[in-house]
């Protein structure tokens, strides 16, 4: 009984973390904590304290995808220092007051409000800038995305 209650956990924890980082949350924090309620079950045998370790490392690094994405992402496209600050900085304030939508809109208003304020671009340069950001979210979701499904299939495959 507490086998299957577990296991249960551990896929409702699996799924809400894919779906959290589908829709650009922190999902992997959820799939990090299934991984510890597996570990501990089994006594380490099988998922270890040193894969627990490289997982969490490997959390952090997707944590910080977001923003270097998506200033690389305003980079590319010919943002300033100014554009790609502000690309992160609009996206941190996106996902505190609007969420997804937010989190979306964030980089690319504060991508094209930096680039026209402090590196005095027209608006045609600085839109481009703002729609770099908008690229690097597109990006960042997929990079994280792989990554988290990789880190499920290997952390099931050592289970079975």
């Amino acid at each position: 009984m507490i086998s299957a209650l577990i296991y249960i956990t551990f896929g409702v924890l699996v799924i809400l973390g894919l779906i959290l980082t589908f829709l650009d949350f922190p999902g992997i924090w959820l799939i990090d904590v299934a991984a510890l309620i597996l570990a501990i079950y089994d006594g380490f045998e099988n998922i270890t304290v040193l894969f627990l370790i490289i997982l969490f490392l490997i959390s952090i690094l997707i944590a910080f995808i977001d923003n270097i994405v998506i200033a690389v992402g305003a980079k590319k496209m010919g943002s300033s220092k100014w554009g790609m600050f502000g690309a992160v900085l609009g996206g941190l304030v996106g996902v505190v007051i609007g969420n997804i939508l937010g989190f979306l809109l964030g980089p690319l208003i504060g991508a094209t409000l930096f680039e026209l304020l402090f590196a005095h671009k027209d608006l045609k340069e600085s839109l481009k800038s703002g729609f770099g950001s908008l690229v690097g979210i597109f990006v960042s979701v997929f990079l994280k995305s792989v990554i988290t499904v990789t880190i499920v299939i290997v952390i099931i495959s050592r289970i079975i």
